[in-house]
């Protein structure tokens, strides 16, 4: 940590959580020389019309990592450099036979299940849940270790409860500090994604087209899946996942299995991926303009509403 606060670089406040290179490929030629194009559908408000924005004005969150997001963003940029590469093979029907593109969307996939809205609001409630148990630990079972730190510390022998509970406090102030500054967060970040990359880093690549429609994309599209009486179920831990999945277009969708594959989505297929998405999703679901996907994120909204999706 003490490394990286005094690391030259600039702080990112704009931090993509949806990489522009995989956003650009849900997008259709723009009007008037405007660039491409894709239609951001904001799920708080889906009745209004939505306005066309290209890659850099979506998929993005506000100062998402605070603390030395810099390096971070270099580490992530480093990981999506060889996609386009990646990206010609796949469209162009010879991904599972150039093997050298495929650690590259493993990567990719696991870049996306760390930098996400999912990753980072488990590492906040785990760190406190665990804070408190700590504390409640200390002030019970540990007592003497809190009572020895105390003497260690001020040379002082604690006997009340306040004074029990004041020095508690202090010694967990230094850890509280670094949660809320972000660098515990940052450093987990780092360390999640190359666990996570080494532990799928021998799965099969299983490559899906949908025989008819378009996929679509969430602001939280790497998601966690296995299946439960014939519905893929999403947003478990990863030791309790059968499989990983992204979108990595309209026509294409990656998930992690024995063998490589490729295959072919169902529109009952094709429309579960797309209400995954929905649902996964903390606000914006995107998708290629013209492609007519409004009618089912409204489905799958309403279907959360009335209590009949997981």
């Amino acid at each position: 940590m003490r490394e990286l606060e005094h690391t030259p670089g600039h702080h990112v406040r704009r931090q993509h959580l949806v990489s522009k290179v995989l956003l650009k490929r849900f997008t259709a030629p723009g009007s008037r020389g405007s660039g491409p194009q894709l239609y951001p559908f904001d799920l708080r408000h889906p009745h209004q019309q939505h306005k066309l924005k290209g890659p850099a004005g979506c998929g993005w969150a506000d100062n998402f990592v605070p603390f030395a997001s810099g390096t971070l963003e270099d580490l992530w940029a480093r990981t999506e450099q060889n996609l386009p590469r990646a990206f010609a093979a796949l469209d162009g029907g010879r991904i599972l036979e150039e093997t050298e593109h495929h650690p590259v969307l493993r990567d990719f996939l696991a870049l996306h299940w760390v930098r996400s809205h999912f990753y980072r609001d488990t590492f906040n409630r785990i760190f406190t849940e665990f804070r408190a148990n700590s504390r409640r630990w200390f002030l019970t079972d540990g007592q003497e270790l809190i009572r020895a730190a105390a003497l260690q510390e001020y040379g002082l022998h604690i006997t009340g409860p306040d004074g029990m509970q004041h020095m508690v406090d202090d010694l967990l102030r230094p850890t509280d500090e670094l949660f809320a500054s972000g660098a515990l967060l940052r450093i987990r970040m780092e360390e999640m994604f190359h666990k996570v990359r080494n532990r799928i880093a021998a799965s099969g690549l299983a490559i899906h087209s949908p025989e008819s429609g378009e996929l679509l994309i969430g602001d939280t599209p790497a998601q966690t899946v296995r299946f439960e009486h014939g519905k893929p179920v999403f947003g478990m831990a990863l030791g309790d996942a059968t499989s990983m999945v992204i979108p990595l277009g309209p026509k294409h969708l990656l998930s992690l299995g024995r063998e490589h594959t490729l295959g072919v989505l169902n529109e009952a297929g094709r429309e579960s991926m797309n209400r995954l998405q929905v649902l996964s999703a903390v606000r914006y679901v995107y998708y290629r303009p013209g492609s007519r996907l409004d009618r089912t994120v409204r489905s799958a909204l309403k279907a959360r509403e009335d209590g009949l999706a997981t």
